[in-house]
């Protein structure tokens, strides 16, 4: 597993760097638009769709946690 992809999927928050040649940012962070994660210059990551569905169950998991601690 990459680094990039076990920091998805044990650090809190946590998300890729825009993998644009040329972005018009500089080094910015992508967010997760619920099937890839994207950058406001426009790149989309190509993570493949298991990797998205392990991703998204950790999130619903993550949230679900979150919620049973504020109770």
């Amino acid at each position: 597993m990459s680094i990039v992809r076990q920091n998805l999927m044990t650090r809190e928050g946590y998300t890729p760097y825009c993998g644009a040649e040329r972005c018009l940012y500089t080094w910015p962070r992508t967010f997760f638009n619920g099937h890839q994660f994207r950058c406001k210059c426009g790149w989309q990551s190509s993570f493949e769709p298991a990797f998205i569905a392990a991703y998204k169950a950790k999130l619903a998991n993550d949230r679900g946690n979150a919620k049973e601690v504020r109770s």
